[in-house]
């Protein structure tokens, strides 16, 4: 029933090996080749991440120590600037306070001599006042 033919059978056994040696040199090899030059290339550029993830990190470091410095920086230039903002509203304070009390010495001033100019005039009419009222008494 089955019938065997040996020529045939070598020569697709044959066709077969050529097949699989030219697959094997034209395609697999290639293929694994790449496969592995891919492999490499993925283990390099993770490699590389890594490496890259920890100068990202080094650098955040630097950036918040230098955000930090530059705030507390800030903090010390404000603070200077609220001093000197207080200082300058004290002298303004204490000049405007001295020309006040130097404008109250001077009302004091004027007020004494207005008394001492009021009590001369009182005196100088006192004789004219006590005749007036000597006068409205007797009416």
């Amino acid at each position: 029933m089955l019938d065997i033919n040996l020529g045939l059978l070598l020569f697709v056994a044959v066709l077969f090996l050529a097949l699989v040696y030219i697959l094997n040199n034209m395609l697999y090899k290639p293929l694994l080749a790449f496969m592995d030059r891919r492999d490499e290339t993925i283990h390099k550029d993770m490699e590389a991440s890594k490496e890259m993830g920890d100068e990202v990190s080094e650098a955040l470091g630097k950036a918040h120590e230098i955000i930090s410095e530059a705030k507390g920086e800030a903090h010390k230039i404000r603070e200077s600037a609220v001093a000197q903002a207080k200082e300058k509203a004290a002298k303004m304070i204490a000049s405007v306070q001295a020309e006040l009390e130097a404008q109250y010495a001077s009302f004091l001033d004027k007020l004494a001599a207005e008394r001492v100019e009021l009590k001369k005039s009182i005196a100088a009419k006192l004789p004219e006042y006590q005749r007036k009222i000597q006068a409205k008494l007797k009416q």
